[in-house]
């Protein structure tokens, strides 16, 4: 008898724990998703975007800054390259496609010192790619050394982020149809997650 009410206990006690355990994971799930959805923000093509206290993903506050994704396109490198007037023999980067993001930057009234430029991703909903800096100082001759860009207050300045796309990092499908994929220009990373949609 007293063996029976034992293994009753444990069994109890069991019971109360993995119903506890059920209850916290499904707590914890609900807290940090609807966190997440809270803090992400999806803008349009055309819309500026203030950078505002958000910080990019070294950190950097560029508050007073502002970007607007004016165009979006994917190219293959040779024409690319051919629009630029540059040899394919003289660059030493070889990425199979290149996706040229168009984009305008605003300072209305900053006193930050500035934007990096490689703080920008590019992402689809399983890969992402940077900003190919060689293509970067190819496409703006302004940004000869450094990786960002410090605007005057009250001006802007339109930029040309080139990323560089690998067929190894996109199933074969998705490769096949890039001008159809949804990629979106990554913008700050906390406390608010800002994209772009590219299309």
């Amino acid at each position: 008898m007293k063996a029976q009410i034992h293994r009753t206990l444990i069994i109890l006690v069991a019971l109360l724990l993995a119903v506890g355990w059920v209850w916290r994971y499904n707590a914890l799930n609900t807290f940090y998703n609807s966190l997440y959805e809270n803090n992400k923000l999806t803008y349009r093509m055309g819309e500026v975007v203030p950078f505002g206290d958000d910080r990019l993903e070294m950190g950097i506050s560029t508050k007073g800054y502002s970007i607007r994704l004016d165009n979006f396109v994917i190219m293959e490198l040779s024409d690319f390259l051919s629009m630029l007037s540059i040899p394919e023999e003289t660059i030493n980067t070889k990425p199979d496609k290149v996706a040229v993001a168009y984009a305008t930057l605003f300072n209305e009234n900053s006193k930050a010192p500035g934007i990096m430029l490689n703080d920008f991703t590019l992402h689809g909903i399983d890969n992402y790619a940077d900003v190919d800096w060689e293509l970067v100082r190819i496409s703006n001759p302004i940004l000869s050394e450094g990786y960002g860009i410090s605007l005057s207050p009250k001006t802007e300045f339109q930029i040309i982020l080139p990323f560089g796309l690998h067929r190894m990092y996109f199933g074969t499908d998705t490769w096949c149809q890039l001008e159809q994929y949804d990629f979106y220009l990554h913008i700050t990373s906390y406390p608010t997650e800002k994209d772009i949609r590219c299309r």
